[in-house]
This record gives structure tokens, C-alpha cells and sequence, in this order.
């Protein structure tokens, strides 16, 4: 979730961005530090597949106003996460590294 945050607030900020750019972005802000060197370098392969940024947005958008629904994605799961995140360090659990 962290990472479709992220990513959403990306798109919705940077609009001059690319996907690459937004996609690379999020990651190494959310899911990198978790990754070690195959999914890493998995994520950089992925990223070249990824669809352009106007196609994306045609896909996701639907009928509605997507920036504001971004917006508010990204305004209502935001603290959520915080207050997961919060959770898994108190019980330890916020330092797990995949191999």
C-alpha cells in the first residue's frame, strides 16, 4: 500500500513525470530498502514494461475526475499505514529485509 500511495501522489504531483520516473520514484521511497539485489534489479527489468503515462491514466480513470480521487486516495490511506506502520515497529516487525 505504501508503494500505491506513493505512486498516486507521484502522479498526481509530478504530472510532467513519466511513468518510469513516477514508478522509480515510489519504489526506492517505499519498497527498495525491503528488496534485496534480485528483486531490485527484477523491479528495474519490470519498470521498462511499464505502460506510458497517458495510457495509464486513460486505464485507471474511468468517467470520474482521477486526480481528485487520487488526491483523496492518497489524503485517506496515508494515515493508515502510518498507524500500521506504528503497530508493526512496536511489536518489531518494521526492519524485515527479504533475501
Amino acid at each position: 500500500m505504501d508503494f500505491l500511495v506513493e505512486l498516486f501522489r507521484n502522479l498526481h504531483d509530478h504530472q510532467d513525470w513519466t511513468m518510469a520516473q513516477v514508478c522509480s520514484d515510489s519504489y526506492g521511497k517505499t519498497l527498495k530498502k525491503w528488496h534485496g539485489w534480485l528483486a531490485s534489479s527484477s523491479f528495474t527489468v519490470a519498470i521498462k514494461l511499464a505502460p506510458d503515462r497517458k495510457k495509464f491514466m486513460e486505464v485507471i480513470g474511468g468517467s470520474g475526475d482521477i486526480s481528485a480521487d487520487m488526491e483523496k486516495f492518497c489524503v485517506a490511506f496515508s494515515p493508515m499505514l502510518q498507524e500500521i506502520h506504528k503497530f508493526l515497529a512496536s511489536v518489531g516487525l518494521d526492519n524485515m529485509k527479504a533475501s
